[in-house]
């Protein structure tokens, strides 16, 4: 069952290059009291370049942490909800 997320949860977005031409992104959000991860989401899909993977690591944020983490279960390692 989702926890909703505290105020001041914080987010870092990182995107890393696989092999040429390939990236992802890694989402890590920490909890603001404890200051430990809370949760790290990883995207499945491969991007061509930095600048995509990092739009779309970036979209992934807004999207669980403008839900507050009440909307759906937890996010799977491409950042959607797991079914």
């Amino acid at each position: 069952m989702p926890q909703k997320l505290r105020p001041g949860t914080r987010a870092t977005l990182q995107v890393r290059q696989l092999v040429p031409g390939e990236f992802a992104w890694i989402v890590t959000l920490f909890d603001p009291e404890t200051g430990n991860v809370r949760s790290t989401n990883y995207s499945e899909k491969r991007y061509g370049s930095q600048d995509e993977a990092s739009a779309a690591g970036k979209t992934a944020v807004v999207e669980f942490l403008g839900s507050g983490g009440q909307t759906g279960p937890e996010p799977g390692k491409d950042g959607k909800p797991k079914s």
